[in-house]
């Protein structure tokens, strides 16, 4: 909500904002607040496991291939930075599914009033 709205939270301030929050409706409550949690979690998990494996391989194959590169502080930083573009590409690739489906899933709950079901987001 305080994405949604920040005109409105922005000079609350955040304890301001946690107390507008929890006083607003009583049928959202906590659990509502978190209800995108676990799938945030998840997708931050694959794309932050995956960029740092893919990090860590491709340093490995750029010092297998010039082993010379170990020498010099700006080649070792240089081989850094071409791993790290590298790896930043490789896991936006890998997680941009789960944010399509993520930005899919939130217009369908925000449509319906039912929650969908693991059949219905397998479909999607």
């Amino acid at each position: 909500r305080t994405v949604a709205e920040p005109e409105t939270y922005r000079q609350l301030g955040l304890f301001g904002t946690l107390e507008r929050l929890s006083n607003e409706d009583e049928t959202m409550g906590w659990k509502n607040l978190y209800a995108g949690l676990p799938s945030l979690l998840t997708r931050q998990v694959i794309f932050g496991s995956v960029k740092f494996l893919a990090f860590e391989r491709a340093c490995e194959a750029i010092y297998r291939v010039w082993p010379f590169l170990h020498e010099a502080t700006w080649t070792a930083l240089s081989v850094s930075l071409v791993a790290g573009g590298f790896s930043g590409a490789l896991s936006s690739v890998v997680s941009q599914p789960a944010d399509s489906l993520l930005t899919y899933v939130a217009q369908q709950e925000s449509s319906s009033s039912g929650s969908m079901g693991v059949i219905e987001g397998c479909r999607v």
